[in-house]
């Protein structure tokens, strides 16, 4: 169910800075109890004793941590901090200092500041205690989270390629305490101050700024566990607040758009670059364009009402065949062209650590990453590749609780009341193992391409092409093999104008079942009626189970997406007035023209049969791909096995 519209609250850095003095007091110093018992109850088995040292601790006696020690450790330098050691330090002391900010102005418009000075003067009645108490919870759990996430958004882009790389043994939090914001913040710099000097897996700062991720992270995830339990926080949840001259807007426990907001760095790459694989070219390029119609005054987009933008769509096919290059050719497609129209653009891959391996954890990520895909005012390109990995057929043997949560978040938020598509953003799945791809999720893609890579001599001789030709810039008579015979470079790769130009009305089956079926149906009824759809996909679902309405509006989308496959005139791209600057009820008026300009000579009928023939077809070929995955995998074991049995008598006879 969609939450209310909130109220937006800026926050300015004066705002902020006015808790530094006191938050870098706990860092110099934090003193804690900690609870011994805890320890012992670690639910991940890992021993954290050593978080409290070779001290044996009395029951009231309190134990002192310096992180800025720690950090001046680190840096292995008495003068000055590194310069990632001292951005993770300022990053964890602008995160509590946020998060204590935030946490005053619940702590006023819940009514807790009243309680708390008829506290302090004795005067509160024995009935407003349960409240108060309830109330200081809630303000201590909210200062923990805005802080946790607030230092994970400033360190997300910082060396994340080196730190990434870096693997640590990182046990949890034994303790989170939320009972008084005090406590609160010494608890969590205490325990965080512990590893850093404790656990002897930082030892350089980029150990510091891995595990200060790993530690923060688990923090903002214990407290989002525990928000059901929280009272009175609609003071919180009911805020929206954006720390000003950055991407970091947070809106309760659920909603935070923070960590990783900005655009993802990504190498360019261009269309002509990708050898064969025509259609999955042509279609991500219309991709593109359609997205790019996007109208940020009404915050909607013609393409998507006249349904040629597909929510989710999806390229397959054997690994190098240009998969990865050709997210990377739309991202810079989409970047060129929103810099030139002035619109922000958003590249939003699906992070390689989404899968956690706490409970929980992956379904908080996931739903992260969906955050973003929300914001009106932004073109949103979200690809995930290697889908296979993180979105795994659920029934299938060893398949980890983390990818299940995964898997319910991508579908509560591609169909259903979660899934809000303004038309501008798009979500693609890479694959080159299809049929492993979950079922559910499979029924969410709208359209679909193969690619198979270069196939023809052309394709080879132009792959080749790309390669050598430097040697011939750097050195003109290094590459001595003569030309091919009537046939000019990379003239094959020439892009399409429209799949209408290679539209073939026979077409071409890739599985004889499907065949069979739509030669039975055709035997009595014409396809160009109503009648005959309706019993076509009747007798599809009787031979495959899989088939459902889902499908059904998948073949729809394609349909709509064919008839809109048109090229937009290039005056459009060189005066953005003439179109993309125009209001949206021009755009429309304007599209509408080239749709019935685009059909041609072709009729809807035709372009329903084809785009119905396709996808079933398609889906089959998935579906059966894995069983005959696992027909070929037994049959080479029993080759081997007789391969075998053959030598053992031939050693040993």
């Amino acid at each position: 169910m969609n939450q209310p519209e909130s109220s937006l609250f800026p926050v300015n850095q004066e705002e902020i800075n006015e808790h530094r003095d006191e938050i870098t007091s706990y860092l110099k110093q934090v003193s804690w109890k900690a609870d011994n018992k805890r320890f012992s109850d670690n639910n991940e088995n890992i021993d954290l004793t050593f978080l409290i040292g070779n001290k044996t601790l009395g029951l009231d006696q309190s134990d002192d941590i310096s992180i800025l020690k720690n950090a001046i450790r680190i840096s292995d330098d008495r003068i000055l901090l590194s310069n990632t050691t001292n951005y993770v330090v300022n990053a964890v002391r602008e995160g509590f200092c946020l998060g204590k900010h935030i946490s005053n102005l619940y702590e006023k418009s819940s009514g807790l500041e009243q309680l708390q000075e008829r506290n302090k003067n004795q005067s509160i009645h024995q009935s407003e205690l349960p409240e108060f108490h309830e109330k200081t919870q809630t303000q201590s759990a909210i200062l923990s989270y805005v802080a946790s996430k607030y230092i994970i958004y400033l360190l997300d882009q910082h060396r994340k390629a080196e730190s990434s790389a870096i693997n640590i043994q990182f046990g949890g939090i034994p303790e989170v305490n939320i009972n008084r914001p005090s406590q609160s913040i010494s608890c969590a710099l205490y325990y965080y101050g512990a590893y850093l000097e404790r656990s002897n897996v930082v030892n350089n700062e980029l150990e510091l700024l891995q595990l200060t991720n790993l530690y923060f992270q688990r923090l903002s995830e214990e407290i989002q566990f525990r928000k059901d339990s929280l009272k009175f926080a609609d003071s919180f949840t009911n805020k929206h607040y954006k720390v000003e001259e950055t991407e970091f807007t947070i809106q309760g426990f659920e909603t935070t758009v923070s960590a990783g907001s900005t655009s993802q760095d990504f190498n360019p790459v261009r269309m002509e670059q990708i050898i064969a694989n025509k259609e999955a070219k042509h279609m991500f390029k219309r991709y593109a364009e359609r997205l790019l119609c996007y109208d940020m005054k009404t915050g909607q987009n013609p393409m998507l009402e006249l349904g040629g933008l597909p929510a989710v769509t999806m390229a397959d096919g054997k690994p190098g065949t240009g998969k990865s290059m050709l997210i990377a050719a739309t991202a810079t497609i989409l970047k060129e062209k929103c810099e030139e129209l002035e619109i922000p653009f958003l590249f939003w891959p699906l992070p390689d650590n989404i899968i956690s391996t706490y409970q929980g954890g992956s379904a908080e990520r996931a739903m992260e990453w969906f955050r973003p895909m929300q914001d009106k005012n932004k073109i949103i390109f979200a690809p995930v590749d290697d889908a296979e990995n993180n979105l795994e057929e659920r029934t299938r043997k060893g398949v980890s609780a983390g990818v299940r949560e995964l898997i319910g978040v991508f579908l509560r938020n591609t169909e259903g009341a979660y899934a809000i598509n303004n038309g501008n953003r798009l979500i693609s799945l890479f694959t080159n193992i299809p049929d492993q791809i979950d079922k559910a999720v499979l029924s969410r893609i709208q359209s679909r391409v193969s690619m198979d890579g270069a196939t023809t001599k052309e394709d080879f001789i132009d792959q080749d092409y790309i390669w050598w030709k430097k040697y011939g810039k750097m050195m003109p008579d290094f590459v001595d093999a003569a030309n091919p015979k009537n046939y000019k470079f990379m003239e094959a790769q020439k892009e399409l104008t429209s799949l209408n130009s290679v539209f073939n009305k026979e077409y071409e089956f890739i599985n004889e079942e499907v065949k069979d079926i739509f030669d039975t149906t055709m035997t009595s009824l014409d396809p160009k009626s109503h009648d005959f759809f309706g019993s076509f996909y009747q007798n599809v679902l009787k031979k495959y189970s899989f088939f459902s309405s889902r499908d059904l509006r998948n073949i729809q989308k394609a349909v709509d997406s064919r008839i809109i496959d048109f090229d937009m005139p290039e005056e459009w791209w060189d005066d953005s007035s003439l179109f993309f600057k125009q209001d949206y009820d021009s755009k429309m008026e304007m599209l509408k023209k080239l749709t019935i300009e685009n059909m041609g000579d072709l009729t809807f009928s035709e372009i329903r049969l084809r785009e119905a023939l396709f996808y079933i077809d398609t889906a089959v070929r998935i579906n059966n791909t894995g069983l005959n995955r696992e027909i070929d995998e037994t049959a080479k074991q029993m080759f081997v096995n007789e391969k075998a049995r053959d030598l053992v008598q031939e050693k040993y006879k």
